[in-house]
């Protein structure tokens, strides 16, 4: 065949394996309730080569036997960049933190990208995923020293917002203030 189609069978033998290997070793992982797999850079980077292999072969072998330029080529274009925008944002809901930021930075580039991918991504700005209570209380305990309940008279469970890096939750001081308190997602900053 091709280069093209040689390099995209190449691509997908190796995205193939490498997921292979990944998930073997991910769901062995997985089985220990104290092991996170977002903990491993390993893990994200490898949904990212992933998911970027799929998105190139995706183009090259959905357009490839389209003539440029013609009508039928610009609506299949528009198709796979929609596929493609989805595909980046579980991505980065999937690995959070900073690739949340990403996708919410690249979401704002409507000079530059295809609509199909900022009106996607322009999600990740109002639906960014919340951090448990128990993960909160486990960055408050690493942080401060210190429980929820040695801080706080009140502390609400639900946050009054979430976005990429941190969430804010309503609580009230032991002098009876009330406060907004700024968590950050856990291991935002290993990152």
């Amino acid at each position: 065949g091709d280069c093209a189609t040689v390099m995209a069978r190449r691509t997908l033998r190796l995205t193939a394996l490498a997921a292979a290997a990944l998930g073997t070793s991910g769901f062995h992982l997985y089985g220990t309730k104290y092991v996170d797999l977002n903990d491993f850079g390993v893990v994200r980077i490898g949904r990212a080569v992933l998911t970027t292999a799929a998105i190139s072969c995706d183009y090259l072998m959905s357009l490839k036997s389209v003539p440029y330029g013609t009508h039928e080529y610009d609506d299949l274009k528009s198709q796979v960049h929609l596929r493609s925008a989805r595909r980046l944002q579980e991505l980065c809901c999937a690995n959070r933190g900073t690739f949340i930021k990403v996708g919410q930075h690249l979401g704002a580039l409507d000079y530059l990208l295809p609509l199909e991918y900022t009106h996607t991504l322009r999600i990740l700005h109002s639906q960014a995923p919340q951090s448990t209570l128990r993960e909160m209380e486990q960055v408050i305990r690493e942080d401060l020293g210190k429980e929820i309940r040695e801080l706080f008279v009140s502390f609400e469970e639900t946050p009054l917002g979430a976005a990429s890096l941190a969430q804010v939750h309503k609580a009230v001081l032991p002098d009876g203030r009330t406060v907004a308190v700024k968590i950050q997602h856990p291991k935002v900053q290993a990152q």
